[in-house]
């Protein structure tokens, strides 16, 4: 199972997400919410990042320059974006996508439960029942192609069930494996891949 780890802000948790087997881990670039990150604090995250796990950068309305800047200033390997993404960014993309959205064929995209703005700002999961439409999306998209990735407020206790009812390409983990926004907790963070089977 490819888990990605979002919202890394401390390099410890990269190396920690590394070594538990991540396949990607998340640095979020959307200012006024709980896991940004300041240019100085993304470079330390960003190098302790090993080859072979992907790099992501999280923007949401970006402007094509702000992020061909920070994708060249890290090296980035991924971005994933929420709102239209620019042309020529030259990584792969995972597209964030509505819960109302048709389905993107082929393509890499993020499927989340929906928020409201002040749970997001106070990076606070989504209620149960909006993770289960976000299951039920993610395994009505299986059949298209799509490489989806399952997101918002999995923790240890959901990621089994997440995996067996929604059947994602991958799985996308970050405050449900935190003592507090942005830190990782070590105990959760491993409970999680267990529990995810990866």
């Amino acid at each position: 199972m490819r888990i990605k780890v979002c919202g890394v802000t401390r390099p410890q948790d990269a190396r920690l997400a590394a070594k538990l087997g991540a396949w990607a881990v998340g640095m979020i670039f959307v200012p006024n919410t709980p896991r940004y990150l300041t240019p100085p604090q993304a470079r330390r995250v960003r190098a302790a990042i090993p080859k072979g796990v992907l790099a992501v950068g999280v923007f949401r309305h970006v402007s094509a320059d702000e992020l061909r800047r920070v994708v060249n200033e890290l090296h980035l390997d991924a971005v994933q974006i929420y709102g239209s993404v620019p042309r020529g960014i030259g990584v792969k993309v995972i597209q964030a996508v509505t819960l109302n959205a048709r389905p993107l064929r082929g393509k890499m995209v993020l499927i989340e439960p929906a928020r409201s703005d002040a749970d997001r700002r106070a990076g606070r999961g989504p209620s149960l029942k909006a993770q289960r439409a976000a299951w039920d999306m993610a395994r009505s998209w299986r059949t298209t192609g799509a490489r989806v990735i399952l997101a918002g407020g999995l923790t240890p206790d959901s990621a089994g069930p997440a995996f067996r009812l929604a059947h994602p390409w991958a799985l996308d983990v970050s405050s449900g494996v935190e003592s507090r926004p942005g830190i990782k907790s070590a105990r959760l963070l491993s409970a999680f891949f267990r529990a995810a089977g990866a």
